[in-house]
């Protein structure tokens, strides 16, 4: 935890620090929906698990209207979804030996840096419209898991998670100024995992997260 506010407080003075006149900090929480999929037919998809995220972003604009700009940040990222994985006999899972057909519902936590091209409209009646792309380098810091038939119950489950994730981001929505200095943020962000998430040593395959964000914040 040290260490992470400390690359918080890092993160806060490299942003404020490449330009007070084109730099723009922001704290948001995002609720999200998740789900995790797997390019194995015998580890099937189950049902959309809740997560969020909340951290400390900065806009460093190029220009001075402020409509182009490259977003980034630092963020915990609470994510995860649940596979079912539809087997003969019995596989081993992270110390312990699960039936065939078991499901297992992931907790995953991530250290996450999202880095993204920023385009924003003029601004119509104190509102600015947005939107974004980019990608995001994540770092697993904690992972549990549960099983359907009691195995695990928020076990660790660190060695069946790779330590490195990276996801794609795609994003909308608008800014609304409340004064001079501060606006009001909120849009939706989708977030396509790219690289497997799993070591899963029973399974041969790809299992990568997806997320669907509502990102909700203050510009300061």
């Amino acid at each position: 935890m040290k260490r992470l506010i400390l690359s918080a407080f890092l993160v806060a003075i490299g942003l404020s620090g490449f330009s007070q006149k084109h730099v723009k900090l922001s704290f948001a929480g995002s609720p999200s929906v998740n789900w995790m999929t797997s390019n194995n037919p015998d580890a099937e998809r189950e049902k959309l698990v809740p997560g969020y995220d909340f951290g400390l972003s900065g806009d460093l604009y190029f220009s001075e209207d402020e409509r182009y700009s490259f977003s980034t940040g630092i963020q915990i990222s609470n994510i995860g979804g649940e596979i079912s994985y539809h087997t003969n006999t019995s596989f081993p899972f992270s110390g312990v030996s699960l039936p065939p057909l078991s499901k297992i519902r992931y907790r995953l936590r991530y250290v996450e840096i999202p880095m993204s091209i920023k385009l924003k409209t003029d601004q119509f009646r104190r509102v600015r419209y947005w939107g974004q792309f980019g990608l995001s380098a994540m770092l697993n810091i904690e992972s549990k898991g549960d099983s359907n038939d009691g195995s695990l119950k928020k076990a660790n489950i660190n060695s069946e998670i790779n330590l490195f994730n990276l996801a794609m981001n795609v994003g909308a929505g608008f800014d609304f100024e409340l004064n001079g200095n501060n606006s009001f943020t909120t849009g939706l962000i989708f977030q396509n995992g790219l690289i497997d998430v799993t070591t899963n040593n029973a399974f041969t395959d790809k299992t990568i997260i997806n997320s669907l964000k509502l990102k909700i914040g203050l510009i300061f």
